[in-house]
């Protein structure tokens, strides 16, 4: 720790609760893609296509997921990605929308909407989702029954501890040329791309560390409630409720001091 006021020493030897983030804190700063997959979770060429294209086209900070899926450099030959696509507009990731989307030219033909990010603000702006069949790939209404299914796919994923990125999209025609918030509706769900962040070797022991320093260490992610979960207990970490960010929104202050006292787990903030 670097500090201008030495007396702030004393300050950091006497904490009794420290919250840290999950992802390059608890866990390794190096996310590795472990699937790309349809909507219902058979594994998907198509998805990690588009994917790629979203994360190759986007101009705002390439995080660790983008820089995941670009390692698949191959996609950029096979794609004909500076031949065949040039990029016509972006609409930038925000921590309100949790999602974002680039607007690509395929050969003049049309545009085509391709939008990545969290599975339930992806799914707020999805009507339809894609299905494979005999036929070649279906667009279909997607109902609660076909919602259910999804969030099923997408649980069962954040059980494993996969972080999961929703990809979906929409074809537009080839005018107008710039693009807003406004034009991320109607889409079609195609699939997701799950990564896979594991924690660090130091994570275990130095948890034991603090808590033999009477030191009691809270999680603030935004991550998923289950991922976190699941990375809590592979670090040792034990926990007996958590609260997630859509349930703090609804808090009072008074009712969040006193929930914050005994939650050691915040999610999805």
């Amino acid at each position: 720790v670097i500090v201008k006021r030495l007396d702030a020493i004393q300050n950091f030897g006497a904490m009794d609760i420290l919250c840290t983030d999950k992802t390059g804190t608890l866990t390794q700063d190096k996310i590795a893609l472990e699937r790309h997959t349809d909507a219902f979770g058979t594994p998907s060429d198509d998805v990690l296509r588009y994917a790629y294209l979203n994360s190759y086209y986007q101009t705002g900070l390439k995080n660790l997921l983008d820089r995941a899926v670009l390692e698949h450099a191959e996609l950029q030959q096979e794609l004909r990605v500076a031949h065949d696509y040039w990029k016509v507009d972006e609409i930038p990731f925000d921590f309100e929308r949790r999602r974002m989307s680039v607007v690509v030219s395929e050969q003049g033909d049309h545009h085509e909407l391709i939008c990545k990010g969290a599975v339930e603000e992806m799914l707020a702006v999805c009507s339809q989702i894609r299905i494979e069949t005999a036929q070649g790939p279906q667009h279909v209404p997607l109902d609660e029954i076909l919602l259910s299914r999804v969030r099923t796919v997408t649980r069962e994923l954040n059980a494993q501890g996969l972080r999961v990125v929703a990809v979906a999209v929409k074809e537009l025609p080839v005018s107008p040329s710039a693009y807003s918030i406004a034009d991320e509706t109607e889409l079609v769900l195609i699939g997701y791309i799950a990564f896979l962040d594991p924690p660090k070797a130091s994570t275990g022991p130095a948890l034991r560390a603090l808590a033999g320093h009477g030191v009691q260490v809270k999680v603030l992610t935004g991550d998923s409630e289950l991922i976190a979960a699941h990375v809590c207990r592979r670090v040792g970490l034990d926990h007996d409720g958590l609260l997630t960010g859509p349930q703090v929104e609804k808090m009072s202050d008074d009712t969040l001091a006193h929930a914050a006292k005994s939650t050691q787990i915040f999610a999805r903030l």
